[in-house]
């Protein structure tokens, strides 16, 4: 039997994978069938099929594209000359835009994690820890350099993109017809949103954090 033809970059490519993000973004795996991918992207099963192996592989394509460049740039990030608390304020905007960029990214990224990732390999895993990874060279440079108080990478990490991707959530459930003039979902700028997450995080990472205050016995 013939090896498998790799498959190049192509408009055909190109138009599958834009399709499949959109509808693994807004069904979920399971919601979606390869059929209804071809459908979108105006294009025979069988091309899918040219390009990806099956459905599993083009999902975790998707993800793992989306996941690549984070941690590209986040590495990136960490390697400039600049103070612990810029790379910081560089490190959010990244998040924001890179969602900007790729509006299936927070969505997929809930889904899957909150289901536990039972569609994503080790392979894909890898992009999450690089992705950490990077992050926590910051937190250690600055921890270094005294800038930074000592907190757990996990939690740091966490407080500082939970809040992005669950403006994210909220944005998706604005954007749904009748519900714009609830109080909850109003529309917030972006730059307005990582001004915020980078002040909130200058004010948990700063030395002089008075951490979480214990309750008063009565």
């Amino acid at each position: 039997m013939p090896p498998r033809k790799v498959a190049t970059a192509t408009p055909t490519r190109e138009a599958v994978f834009q399709a499949a993000a959109r509808l693994f973004s807004a069904r979920g795996f399971d919601g979606v069938s390869v059929d209804d991918i071809a459908e979108a992207a105006g294009v025979n099963k069988a091309m899918i099929y040219y390009h990806f192996a099956d459905k599993l592989t083009l999902y975790r394509t998707v993800v793992a594209d989306m996941l690549r460049v984070v941690a590209e740039r986040v590495n990136a990030i960490a390697d400039e000359r600049a103070a612990p608390a810029a790379k910081i304020a560089r490190f959010i905007e990244t998040f924001v835009r890179h969602a900007d960029d790729r509006p299936w990214f927070p969505p997929m990224m809930m889904r899957e994690i909150s289901e536990g990732a039972p569609h994503l390999d080790i392979d894909t895993l890898a992009n999450i820890r690089n992705v950490f990874l990077g992050f926590g060279r910051i937190l250690k440079e600055g921890e270094a350099a005294g800038v930074f108080r000592k907190i757990h990478p996990v939690l740091a990490y966490t407080s500082i993109i939970g809040p992005l991707i669950m403006n994210a959530a909220r944005e998706r459930v604005a954007a749904q017809p009748g519900r714009q003039n609830l109080p909850m979902l109003v529309a917030i700028s972006h730059d307005d949103l990582i001004a915020h997450g980078q002040e909130t995080a200058r004010r948990m990472l700063a030395t002089d954090y008075p951490g979480p205050q214990k309750a008063q016995r009565k």
